[in-house]
């Protein structure tokens, strides 16, 4: 009897684990399903580091960390070398895919030097982050095998601080270039997938799917609160400027004495002194943790909030994060402000929350009714807890589930 060897599967991102939650959830389901396992990332050099050490211990998987650091230095000069190189003849090389790709992030320069050095044959391969695009799909060319391309963000209408023209006409070049190459192309809200198929309009669009930023449903719990107080959260991987914060403190402070706001993430210093501490009476501070310890503590809390502005960039527009789908699947009230992709979700899901507009005073208008409608809220909870069972990475993974065993069908060797 011939004894049927496990399918492998390699996993790129330019992020770790801790910040790529999108893709700890992918490499937790493969390795359930058990697949054998690779993960190619990058080490920060920050808070996140330490939390991937502990995600890490208990995976059974083969994980190998690219550092994004000065140290050691060798690698980080010579990439850096390449990519200047690379945007400096850009003009000349508009239309060599190698030269965007690593034009666009060194990033793409060192993943292949790590993809060489493991020397590994693989049956499919999942990148996720623009960065290891490239380097995915001339992996996968070598190898003569399939790799799926997660779309997290748009990421031709993210905010580009340097050579912003050039940049995202990178960035669209190598979408349109090697997306129609891909076995298969999740992304992370409907609008997000509209705007990057259309990015192929002159070509043949892969199949492509939805694949929502939701988790399992064993990471929340259902839990009252008596507090006088209606109690407000948000979180994200930092806490700085940018995010909205600035507009909705002002707006609570209005009822400071019937409201508490706590922020999880990594705390900006200069956003601290410049535009935190004056509202220090109503607001908690705590450190940034992994997501499943994170989602358990959202169950304290009354009202979650999901505050993406337009004025950022195109993406924030469009997209739907993660925190959108805690707050839900924890059962709190959502305040959402009217972006795109958050009306469109709230207007599916109408049990879940509201969405006010992108300004403090709208912010405080419905801030106002919030707290008026305590008492209903908190008793609507377990009812909103139940009904957000169905958006449960429980039911969304088998998506996944079916995509990689019609790519991983292959005889038993």
């Amino acid at each position: 009897m011939i004894k049927k060897m496990p399918r492998k599967i390699l996993f790129i991102s330019k992020d770790n684990l801790t910040t790529n939650p999108r893709l700890l959830k992918e490499l937790k389901l493969a390795i359930n399903l058990g697949y054998e396992v690779d993960f190619i990332g990058f080490l920060s050099g920050n808070w996140s580091d330490e939390i991937d050490k502990g995600l890490i211990k208990n995976l059974k998987a083969n994980f190998y960390y690219i550092p994004a650091t000065k140290k050691p230095f060798l690698p980080w000069f010579m990439s850096s070398i390449i990519e200047k190189f690379a945007r400096k003849i850009y003009p000349v090389t508009k239309n060599n895919l190698k030269f965007n790709a690593f034009a666009h992030s060194k990033r793409s320069v060192l993943i292949p030097k790590y993809t060489k050095l493991i020397n590994e044959k693989y049956n499919l391969i999942i990148a996720h982050t623009l960065p290891a695009l490239y380097p995915a799909f001339q992996l996968a060319k070598k190898q003569n095998i399939a790799f799926i391309f997660d779309i997290e963000d748009y990421h031709p209408g993210e905010k580009i601080s340097f050579d912003a023209k050039n940049e995202k006409a990178r960035r669209e070049f190598l979408m349109r270039k090697i997306l129609p190459k891909a076995a298969f192309v999740s992304y992370a809200s409907p609008l997000i997938g509209k705007s990057s198929i259309n990015l192929l309009k002159k070509q043949n669009a892969p199949p492509n799917l939805l694949i929502n930023n939701c988790f399992s449903e064993t990471e929340f719990q259902l839990k009252e609160n008596n507090s006088d107080k209606l109690k407000f959260v948000w979180f994200s991987q930092n806490i700085a400027a940018g995010r909205g914060l600035e507009l909705i403190l002002p707006a609570l402070e209005k009822f400071k004495d019937k409201i508490q706001l706590t922020l999880i993430g990594n705390l900006y210093n200069d956003f601290h002194t410049n535009s935190l501490i004056k509202y220090s009476d109503f607001i908690e501070i705590l450190k940034p943790m992994p997501q499943k310890e994170l989602n358990l503590k959202l169950a304290e809390f009354d009202v979650g909030l999901a505050i993406e502005l337009v004025s950022a960039d195109q993406n924030r527009d469009i997209c739907l994060t993660n925190k959108i789908f805690a707050y839900a699947q924890s059962g709190l009230y959502i305040l959402a402000t009217d972006t795109l992709a958050q009306k469109q979700f709230i207007v599916e899901h109408q049990q879940t929350g509201t969405t006010c507009g992108q300004s403090t005073e709208a912010m405080q208008l419905q801030i106002e009714q919030l707290i008026n409608n305590k008492n209903l809220i908190r008793k609507e909870k377990k009812q909103r807890f139940g009904y957000a069972k169905k958006l449960a990475w429980e039911n969304e993974s088998k998506k996944l589930v079916d995509i990689w065993n019609q790519l991983l069908t292959t005889k038993a060797t």
